[in-house]
């Protein structure tokens, strides 16, 4: 959170932009929000109240330890003891690269699925049959699902986001908005990164705005296109890329001959930024404050290896300390 802070103070500072390095992939978690909205509850609603849970495409392996522990307790604020599981998801040849074939055998959920229908195409069906709308193929399961809403006092749909189909995020919402005409349901939002999401927020917070804003007049201006980073450094229209990332795996995206300054967790020299300094992992090197899904906030996280590296937060006040504009 604080690193995230310190890098909006700069941008509006410089009159610079914004993004970040999983820009692409929040983009449509984003519009989801900003442009369509839903109905969301959060992670202990459904744990105490869900009596059936549909997980729609795939969940990120992050987000399967509470999933899990859902599954291990009754929703002990519901009619029912046991819960009811189901699977809504694509039928066709991929890797399993998030593990939820098994995620779905642990929790015993029954599989809704049409013959070659993406995920997008999916939810489409579902949200027509429910409607009792003629559709040229069907689900499987779908009847089980049927006598399962009809019996279940709060349904809730969980998803992450769907970087190939976003479209079906929104599609999801009016499903559940459906649902809510006869009875209460909802949706649970788990992102794909967790980390991601608490920047989105932060950003939220500080400006009014998610990330891939900047200030070319001085006040924030949100605009996912023309604050496309990656756009922009291929493009050419910077004339300097500051990198931070406080991860291990990360890389810088392509510059086309731009210079860059890097702010990575290494003790060795970025190939081709002019300066490279070596930053701290949050919750690793120092005490940070992280998004969590398990709680649907944010969270204190104390340092688990505490070093001395420099905090990106502290480096980058001492940047904008020393511009003279």
């Amino acid at each position: 959170m604080h690193g995230t802070r310190s890098v909006i103070a700069l941008a509006e500072k410089l009159g610079a932009a914004y993004d970040h390095i999983r820009g692409r992939d929040l983009v449509n978690e984003i519009t989801l929000f900003t442009s369509y909205g839903g109905m969301f509850t959060t992670p202990g609603e459904v744990r105490r109240r869900a009596d059936l849970v549909v997980l729609v495409g795939d969940i990120p392996a992050e987000h399967h330890d509470l999933i899990l522990s859902w599954a291990s307790a009754p929703a002990d604020l519901a009619a029912k003891d046991a819960r009811r599981w189901f699977h809504l998801k694509a039928n066709r040849p991929a890797p399993d690269n998030t593990g939820m074939n098994s995620l779905s055998r642990k929790v015993k959920a029954v599989a809704l699925s049409a013959e070659g229908a993406s995920l997008g195409s999916a939810v489409a069906l579902l949200r027509a049959e429910l409607a009792d709308r003629p559709t040229v193929t069907s689900l499987t399961n779908l009847d089980k699902l049927k006598k399962a809403l009809a019996e279940a006092a709060f349904p809730v749909f969980v998803f992450s986001g769907n970087t190939d189909e976003p479209m079906s995020l929104a599609m999801l919402q009016g499903l559940v908005a459906d649902l809510n005409k006869a009875k209460r349901a909802s949706s649970l939002f788990l992102p794909t990164d967790d980390a991601a999401w608490g920047a989105v927020l932060t950003c939220v917070w500080a400006t009014g705005f998610p990330p891939r804003t900047g200030f070319p007049n001085g006040a924030p201006v949100y605009d996912p296109r023309r604050w496309d980073i990656e756009r922009m450094l291929r493009e050419k229209e910077a004339d300097l890329h500051l990198w931070i990332s406080a991860r291990d795996s990360a890389s810088p995206a392509r510059r086309g001959g731009i210079p860059f300054i890097a702010l990575v967790r290494t003790i060795s020299p970025v190939p081709g930024a002019a300066v490279t300094i070596a930053v701290a992992r949050p919750g690793v090197d120092h005490d940070s404050v992280t998004y969590s899904s398990r709680i649907g906030t944010f969270r204190a996280e104390r340092a688990s290896a505490p070093s001395d590296q420099p905090e990106v937060a502290d480096i980058v006040r001492e940047l904008a300390e020393a511009l003279p504009c």
